[in-house]
């Protein structure tokens, strides 16, 4: 894993890191190890770690990473959109 940039952005409460991982003769990393990893490495909770995108190219064993790791899980809750849950629409 090779950091390649770090911004702190205090407004929001969180930290945007863009990383670099090896993969080499292994599938692409899964998210749930992505944020483990970057939990281990900030002594943060795996719960306050929000992957936004894993960039791959075709024939090339390494991974970009956009992440966001938060200070609390009221912001996240507030600033993450849940993936997989529609909105429930009133009938009218």
């Amino acid at each position: 894993m090779k950091i390649l940039k770090e911004k702190e952005m205090p407004l929001l409460e969180r930290k945007r890191i863009t990383i670099e991982f090896e993969f080499s003769g292994k599938p692409t990393p899964s998210k749930s190890f992505i944020k483990e990893e970057l939990a281990k490495k900030y002594s943060i909770k795996p719960e306050l770690v929000a992957i936004r995108h894993i960039y791959t190219n075709f024939g090339n064993s390494k991974a970009r990473v956009i992440a966001h790791l938060y200070n609390d899980e009221k912001t996240l809750k507030f600033l993450e959109p849940e993936k997989g849950k529609k909105k429930k629409v009133a009938a009218g």
